[in-house]
């Protein structure tokens, strides 16, 4: 009988390394004959082979989930680290996808820096926008119970194992989720973020994860739908954007608000937008595609005066995927829900300050002229004639990105709107040599299929 991995790999047509290798052949099985109170963190339920052998895996959302994502680690609480299924037909990087509206967010490239990253954030200071990590999914015992189980041996050698590298030894490894240990046990959360960005880990997990200490943390004080009543406005969408940003509160309401929590001037929240700025613009300087880090970098500029950088910035960000907003998570939901994304909405308020060129670029108008509660009908009208034209001149690589952003740009009002578009993801994939992008989308869409339409 074939091993694991290699019935994974011809059911998926994908090229596994050797870490993968290991994983679906050793680590699987051990994961799942271990308590999970023995586990460090709270992704400790691995898919088994037979569940990712299945014809229509009952893990994956079609149409929540990305196209080109599988489900290999869940949480037991509706959340998975999927594995996206890169060009030349590997297993590449890993995101972690949220059941509560399909939001998504990079947490590395290898499996052993995720588990590590998901143990620190067992420690993320509780909030009322806690996201990752929701309040009612953390049990009173959740925190110590990670910590024992990073003293597990077999844990510990399996981390340090799964992230050594040529530069770096399994001991190194070792010495450094140790120290990250000792900065947890006592309760320095800051420092071991910090500590992850030094060893590269989860990096752009990490920013975001600083990016809700700098920003949020500080107006945790304001957190009380019932000073929102009491001001006699709506929390959403009102409230929330002074909470982005506490600067926005008018003179006067800012004075109510002091009487009402009972705080000096003095005392007023201060974020650290300079701060928030420094690390959002890092993470566009590596890649584009995160919708969190455009907003907050343009935000930053646009709070500072500097509108034409703002305008440039969200341009050029303009296609990132409204499910890499977090935006409940950094509170950017405040903006006009017409538009479908932050960057959108700010785009149209900062029209003067783009070029003639801009101004008339076909996506922007498809939203901008849409019909009111119409814009994800005409984005993913725009993007699947775009599609369209794209695979009919024999360019199958960019059909294949259009296809994908009709469907996961701002999203679909029904599930039965993403067949098509799985349908004619699948021939671009395949004639463009991307075999596994394939057939992970035509898994999608069995799924979809058998479960919905």
């Amino acid at each position: 009988m074939s091993q694991p991995s290699q019935q994974i790999a011809a059911r998926y047509q994908l090229q596994l390394a050797e870490d993968w290798r290991l994983w679906f052949d050793e680590t699987v099985g051990r994961f799942a004959a271990r308590p999970a109170q023995q586990q460090a963190g709270s992704f400790h339920s691995p898919l088994s082979i037979e569940q990712l052998q299945a014809t229509c895996p009952a893990e994956i959302w079609p149409g929540f989930m990305l196209p080109d994502t599988l489900p290999l680690v869940g949480n037991e609480y509706g959340d998975w680290i999927c594995a996206r299924v890169t060009a030349d037909n590997r297993l590449g990087e890993l995101i972690h996808w949220y059941h509560g509206g399909g939001d998504w967010i990079p947490v590395g490239a290898r499996i052993g820096e995720v588990f590590v990253h998901d143990l620190v954030d067992q420690f993320r200071p509780i909030s009322q926008q806690m996201l990752r990590g929701a309040v009612e999914s953390i049990g009173p015992e959740q925190r110590s119970l990670a910590l024992r189980g990073l003293t597990d041996e077999w844990q510990l050698d399996w981390l340090a194992n799964s992230i050594a590298s040529s530069s770096m030894s399994v001991a190194a490894v070792r010495d450094v989720i140790h120290g990250i240990f000792q900065l947890l046990q006592s309760d320095r959360y800051p420092c071991a973020l910090a500590e992850l960005n030094v060893q590269g880990w989860a990096v752009d997990a990490v920013a975001c994860d600083e990016l809700q200490l700098v920003l949020q943390a500080p107006v945790a004080g304001l957190l009380d739908p019932s000073i929102a009543s009491k001001l006699e406005m709506n929390w959403t969408p009102d409230y929330v954007r002074w909470l982005f940003d506490v600067n926005t509160v008018p003179a006067e309401i800012r004075t109510r608000i002091e009487a009402l929590i009972g705080c000096t001037p003095d005392d007023w929240p201060r974020q650290r937008w300079d701060r928030a700025g420094e690390l959002a613009e890092q993470v566009v300087q590596r890649r584009h595609d995160l919708g969190w880090a455009i907003n907050i970098a343009g935000w930053s500029r646009q709070r500072a005066g500097d509108l034409l950088a703002a305008a440039q910035g969200y341009f050029a960000g303009r296609s990132a995927s409204a499910f890499s907003d977090q935006s409940v998570r950094l509170r950017t939901h405040w903006s006009d829900t017409r538009y479908g994304k932050f960057t959108l909405a700010q785009l149209d308020t900062l029209q003067e300050y783009l070029t003639p060129e801009q101004r008339s670029d076909p996506y922007l108008n498809a939203v901008w002229q849409a019909p009111e509660k119409l814009t994800m009908s005409a984005v993913r009208d725009f993007w699947y004639g775009e599609g369209q034209s794209l695979y009919s001149e024999g360019n199958f690589e960019q059909a294949y990105s259009c296809f994908y952003r009709a469907g996961w740009d701002i999203g679909l009002q029904r599930l039965s709107e993403y067949q098509s578009i799985l349908e004619r993801m699948i021939p671009c994939a395949q004639a463009a040599g991307w075999y596994a992008r394939a057939t992970v989308a035509q898994t999608h869409l069995d799924c979809l299929r058998k479960r919905f339409l």
